[in-house]
């Protein structure tokens, strides 16, 4: 159970670094100049800061109470989704460039998919 999950986190490192790739050739996507992801505007700090707490929350009470029923790379790949999601609606509202918002869509769907294969394979 640990090496398929351990698995999926590689996976979703390796597809997300090719479709990012990928993405930001084919919509001419200008690079980031910092490593680290900044908020756009306030709101989206306060979006960004309450999924946090949400999901260390979530992961400190969860994790005790469902240790062995559930996996914890489900909780962790829903938040990616989350995450992911909240992000590309305030680049597609707020951002300066165009086309920001769809690379982090392209990463909230690989989140999507893998969260899917969860329930799909054995």
């Amino acid at each position: 159970m640990i090496a398929k999950a351990l698995m999926l986190c590689l996976f979703y490192i390796i597809a997300n670094f090719f479709v990012g790739r990928y993405v930001k050739k084919r919509w001419e996507i200008s690079k980031r100049k910092e490593w680290l992801y900044w908020p756009l505007n306030r709101a989206h700090a306060l979006i960004e800061a309450v999924l946090m707490i949400g999901f260390l929350v979530g992961a400190v009470t969860l994790g005790n109470q469902l240790m062995g029923t559930i996996n914890w790379v489900y909780y962790l790949f829903l938040f990616f989704f989350i995450s992911s999601l909240s992000r590309a609606l305030m680049e597609w509202k707020y951002a300066k460039s165009e086309n920001v918002w769809i690379s982090q869509l392209a990463e909230s769907a690989i989140a999507a998919v893998l969260l899917l294969s969860f329930f799909i394979l054995p």
